[in-house]
């Protein structure tokens, strides 16, 4: 007891002497393709965007303040609570890049100097350690996993650090452009240091590069005095909304530099949303293509079901019921196209680490590289905004690739459709 344009409209999808059609199954596989390809593009950039922000959060503060004018702050304690005052936590920290020295082998690295104590108010680096709970003292670091992997250090190794800084301290550019060589006044060495835990932030670049170390080391290897820091990293109470603090911040503290981590990434996510938009527009066209094919079919349908058009109207049938039999022809493998695409697309994303492992295996070479992509593995991140603009975006192409042909069906005359030999 179906309304006779939904009967007919699922009748022709299906031929008479076989369960379905080759046609219909062709139909309906562009819009699976295309929803489930752009299910995964639009979800693995989100997901790039989530994984790097939290890993740039987790390794570096909400907010990084340096001095105006010198290179270091010599002396923290005052400024510290001159901070705190704003209801933020606040940290010392040391970095430079350094240059570390593993036998015969120099890798150049960035040294991150900070407080044991005090780091956790700021970052999250001691909560990702693979053994929680162990101290950092000097004469110790904290290595990423990856940096262990790639030089086969583990915990206890030993390896040198030299500071770029006090190995170029004794050359000096004269103002004319000539350099100046002077005599160093004390011998300079390098630091010898040991690991004593790893640490995994998920992306790459921290996991490779990073070397985390105690604050007063790291002021020794740079020959610093005690105490000193390159910055002072803080965390703020809501770091999606910051910009009204650290006006306030400025304008209060004119002596000093203030950089979000918005600002200081800000190349980074810019490029990442343009990204993402760019690929979500470039794959809505694989829809768009299949539309074609539906059309194509709907239009197949119409000049094969002539007659029975020609009958169907002869007997009272309107052009509007017509229209609507095949307008619901276009609506069906929408519905089919669109939740078989999301349910391929979802099921890709699940087991995307397995299909990334077999694809490498077949092309012999990683298709996620971390040194190129940043992250350790394929992120993915599917929201009901996504789900909800890609099905309602697939649906209504499937409906309007179904327009012409209703509208060709709708216009033809009983007599002349009576005279086909189809």
């Amino acid at each position: 007891m179906l309304p006779v344009d939904f009967f007919l409209a699922c009748r022709y999808l299906k031929p008479k002497r076989t369960f379905v059609s080759v046609i219909t199954l062709l139909s309906i596989l562009g819009p699976i393709l295309g929803v489930a390809i752009l299910l995964i593009v639009s979800s693995v950039m989100a997901g790039f965007d989530r994984d790097i922000r939290n890993g740039i959060m987790n390794m570096n503060a909400h907010l990084t303040v340096y001095p105006f004018k010198e290179r270091y702050f010599s002396e923290t304690a005052d400024l510290l609570e001159r901070l705190e005052k704003y209801g933020i936590h606040a940290t010392p920290v040391i970095e430079a890049p350094a240059l570390i020295q593993i036998r015969d082998q120099i890798m150049p690295k960035y040294i991150r100097g900070v407080i044991p104590e005090r780091e956790h108010l700021v970052t999250s680096i001691f909560d990702k350690l693979y053994a929680p709970g162990r101290e950092l003292k000097p004469g110790q670091v904290i290595v990423g996993d990856r940096f262990s992997y790639s030089t086969g250090l583990l915990t206890g190794s030993q390896f040198l650090i030299h500071s770029p800084a006090r190995l170029t301290a004794h050359i000096h550019w004269k103002e004319d452009g000539k350099i100046d060589f002077q005599q160093p006044d004390e011998m300079y060495l390098p630091e010898e240091v040991t690991i004593c835990n790893y640490f995994s932030m998920g992306i790459a670049d921290f996991d490779d590069n990073i070397i985390v170390m105690h604050l007063d080391q790291a002021a020794e290897l740079l020959g610093l005095d005690w105490g000193s820091a390159t910055s002072i990293q803080a965390k703020v109470p809501d770091p999606m909304n910051m910009t009204e603090l650290v006006s306030k911040m400025r304008r209060e503290n004119r002596d000093l530099q203030f950089v979000t981590w918005q600002e200081k990434n800000q190349m980074l996510f810019s490029t990442l949303k343009v990204e993402k938009n760019l690929m979500t527009f470039l794959m809505a066209f694989i829809v768009v293509v299949a539309s074609f094919s539906i059309a194509a079919t709907l239009i197949t349908v119409v000049v094969q079901k002539t007659r029975e058009i020609g009958v169907l109207k002869a007997v009272g049938t309107s052009s509007g019921t017509i229209a609507r039999i095949f307008l619901l022809q276009g609506a069906i493998i929408g519905v089919l196209g669109t939740g078989l695409g999301l349910l391929l697309g979802s099921t890709i994303l699940a087991l995307r680490d397995q299909v990334a492992a077999v694809l490498s295996f077949l092309m012999g070479h990683e298709v996620f590289p971390a040194e190129l992509y940043h992250l350790t593995r394929i992120p993915a991140q599917t929201t009901g905004t996504d789900l909800l603009l890609i099905s309602v975006m697939s649906f209504a192409i499937c409906v309007l690739a179904a327009l012409v042909p209703a509208i060709y069906a709708s216009a033809l005359r009983p007599a002349k459709s009576l005279q086909e030999d189809n």
